[in-house]
This record gives C-alpha cells, structure tokens and sequence, in this order.
C-alpha cells in the first residue's frame, strides 16, 4: 500500500501559515524556471499510458482525496502501486520541504525543483516537484523496477514537459 507521509504536518503548516502574520520559517527553495499550472487538473490524467507502462501498472486510475489534494493510484500486476497526486496549497513546495521527513533530500528533477524521499533498498520512492510557486505534483511509486526511483526518473521528465504552461 502506497504510504501517505506529512498529512497531519501539513495541514499544521498550512493552518500555522494561514493563521500567522509573522515571516515564514518554511525554508527556501529554488525558483520555477518553466512553470507549469497544474490547479484543477485530474490527477488521474497526470501520466499517459507510456508513463504507466513504464511504472508496470495501466489502465483505469482510481481517483480519491489525499490530505494534499486530488490523488490518484494505479495498481500494477506484479504489486505496483503509482500514485500522483496534485497539492495547489500556499507555500507549495517550501511547505512540504519544512514538514519533510529528515530523510528527504532537495534535488532537481527535469530542471525543477523537488524532494525526494525513498526506503533504503529503492522499494518505494516519492519525488515532490515544485512546477509552480504554489503548485507542487507529489509522484509515489512502491515496488517499481529495477528499483523506484530510478523508475521515476525516467517516466517522470516527459510527464513533466506534457503539464500545461
């Protein structure tokens, strides 16, 4: 099952955030050079059927409501599960680098920002590319080959490129 991570350190945050007229503490991250707006877009639209093919699932997504925003997951045969999911929450990308797991490295993915987050033997890998100020496409996959993340590097740039500008 694919693991939900942050939820309740993040609606903290957007609530400290939203309630607060002090500077924020979120940390910096880089600037958006090619924005992408991804408000009110269907989740389950994200990856095209090479995106998938390339995670080992297909087919149908099953859309739902994660604690970020719209979320959908797509279960492969061999016990893959893809998930993508759409956060349009001020802050964007600073919010979820300040409410990170200690194990979340900053890095750039496609030339955007991002945070990458994986088990230590690759099973499960989850990259939060910042593609707007605001908007930020949380991308989970659990038991990709030969191991998640590298799985998700490589269907996760034409995905990307294919977001509106």
């Amino acid at each position: 099952m694919t693991r939900i991570r942050r939820a309740g350190a993040i609606v903290a945050g957007l609530a400290l955030l939203a309630g607060c007229s002090a500077p924020s503490t979120t940390p910096d991250v880089p600037p958006v050079d090619d924005p992408r707006d991804v408000r009110g877009l269907d989740a389950c639209a994200v990856p095209d059927a090479v995106a998938l093919a390339a995670a080992g699932v297909g087919g149908e997504g099953t859309a739902g409501a994660g604690p970020e925003g719209p979320r959908c997951e797509w279960r492969g045969p061999a016990g893959q599960v893809l998930a993508v999911t759409v956060f349009t929450g001020a802050g964007g990308l600073a919010v979820l680098a300040a409410n990170s797991e200690p194990t979340t490295t900053r890095v750039r993915l496609a030339g955007y920002p991002a945070l990458e987050t994986f088990t230590g033997s690759g099973e499960f890998c989850q990259y939060d590319v910042g593609v707007a100020a605001d908007q930020v496409l949380l991308v989970a996959l659990d038991g990709g080959v030969p191991d998640s993340c590298t799985a998700l590097q490589s269907l996760l740039p034409p995905v990307l490129a294919a977001l509106p500008g």
